[in-house]
């Protein structure tokens, strides 16, 4: 209740300062899904309507080299949160500070790219795989940033601290009573290198380590390590990914990939996509081909169509998907 009245008081100080700046984006997205399910002998059909992600994203400025953003998140797997709440401070192009809870400079296809720009409807599996090993709040953490361009634009970078990875939806520390509160001591480290060598080709690579304790619990150490990297050619109608993810959480290794394929005629982007991870070290490796249609009817609204075939290298079941997702976007700032 604290956060959301400090939100709220933050917005109304941004509306009544002369010189601030404040905008609204959001997306509304309207799922149909269905799946067969393996159920012992039979395979039942499991179907039904749902709100995917509801997002209200208040973003502005205060001056012209300080920036803010908040984003309040309605998902239909996750209790609704303030996903982002951040500061910016622009020291030159070469150098900008960021500070509060957001994206860590990790795997592209996270929180790098919003929910409402994605080719397939939901993120690939090991991009999932990897938020929840690395113990991150929607694909956030609270931490501080160092990123900037260099080389005339054609080098980013990207160097963050984070609070302790299982905590790092909450303020650490702190002390309410005569005894502290923080029950994990730890930091993540991140950082993030990409490449622009010709229009629309981007190269990338990312490195993570992070390990935390809870003082109360003897060798209770958690360790997480995760890197990858990426190649994305988007120019014209042409779409092409490709990313590489692999890490360790607690002992446990994991690694997978996926690849994505598009080309866009007018409106309509028919896109076939790839995914093969293992979830643990030499486990059960699983593989989804997928295969879909975007309709892009204007800059606000985007109607998708997705066939997803899933199989298991083991212990194969019948559980392929079909989604359909309405999307509504839209951005109070005239551009």
């Amino acid at each position: 209740m604290k956060r959301i009245l400090f939100v709220v008081l933050l917005l109304v100080f941004l509306f009544t300062t002369v010189h601030s700046e404040v905008n609204f984006k959001g997306l509304v997205q309207s799922w149909f899904s269905i799946s067969s399910q393996a159920n012992g002998d039979t395979t039942d059909s499991i179907y039904g309507f749902s709100n995917r992600r509801i997002r209200l994203a208040p973003y502005g400025t205060f001056s012209k080299k300080m920036r803010w953003g908040v984003q309040f998140a309605f998902d239909k797997f996750a209790p609704p949160s303030v996903l982002d709440a951040y500061m910016e401070y622009f020291l030159s192009r070469e150098a900008i500070v960021k500070i509060g809870k957001f994206a860590p400079p990790g795997v592209k296809a996270a929180a790098l790219t919003s929910s409402g720009a994605l080719d397939l409807i939901e993120r690939a599996s090991i991009v999932q795989l990897w938020g929840g090993k690395s113990g991150l709040h929607g694909y956030r953490a609270f931490g501080t940033q160092l990123s900037g361009k260099l080389m005339e634009g054609k080098i980013y970078y990207a160097f963050m601290l984070s609070n302790a990875l299982t905590a790092s939806n909450n303020w650490l520390p702190t002390v309410k009573n005569a005894t502290t509160t923080n029950a994990h001591n730890g930091m993540g480290i991140w950082g993030r290198l990409e490449a622009y060598p010709v229009p629309g080709l981007q190269i990338g690579g990312f490195l993570g380590s992070g390990s935390e304790a809870d003082p109360a619990i003897v060798e209770s150490d958690i360790k997480r390590t995760s890197y990858g990297g990426n190649i994305f050619y988007k120019r014209n109608n042409i779409n092409l990914k490709f990313e590489y993810i692999s890490g360790e959480s607690n002992g446990i290794k994991y690694s997978g990939m996926y690849a994505v394929a598009g080309y866009r005629f007018n409106k309509l982007e028919p896109v076939i996509g790839f995914e093969s991870f293992t979830p643990i070290y030499e486990g059960e490796k699983y593989t989804n081909f997928s295969g879909g249609i975007n309709y892009f009817h204007s800059k606000n609204v985007k109607l998708q169509f997705n066939y997803i075939m899933r199989s298991e290298d083991i212990t194969d079941v019948d559980n392929d998907i079909i989604y359909a997702n309405f999307q509504y976007s839209f951005n109070s700032k005239k551009k």
